[in-house]
């Protein structure tokens, strides 16, 4: 490779001045924005509720699986609950079966 190819910093670079000078000035168009929203609204319009869920299919797995997730925990904390509810009126109960004295005391 010789020296002579190369160019120097002081070497003019055609293509860099042509980009410079070079400019595009659109006429601006009034009715851009209503036409942009009437393409929106047609497409919306053509696109069904099923084909949006099929076309986000792995979102709304994810919305499923945290919301089966949600409900299960919340079952599971309200049959905790109840449960606890439920052993104690059956060991008060019993307790009272158990001794006719105690009735006073412990109320069912």
């Amino acid at each position: 490779m010789s020296c002579t190819a190369m160019k120097t910093p002081r070497d003019p670079d055609p293509l860099s001045a042509a980009l410079q000078r070079w400019g595009v000035s659109p006429p601006a168009d009034p009715n851009f924005r209503t036409a942009v929203w009437a393409r929106i609204r047609a497409a919306a319009a053509r696109e069904s509720w099923p084909a949006f869920v099929r076309a986000h299919a792995a979102a709304w797995a994810v919305v499923a699986a945290v919301a089966l997730g949600g409900a299960g925990y919340a079952g599971q904390a309200a049959a905790r609950v109840r449960a606890a509810s439920d052993r104690e009126a059956i060991v008060v109960s019993y307790l009272a079966g158990l001794d006719p004295r105690a009735q006073a005391a412990l109320k069912p």
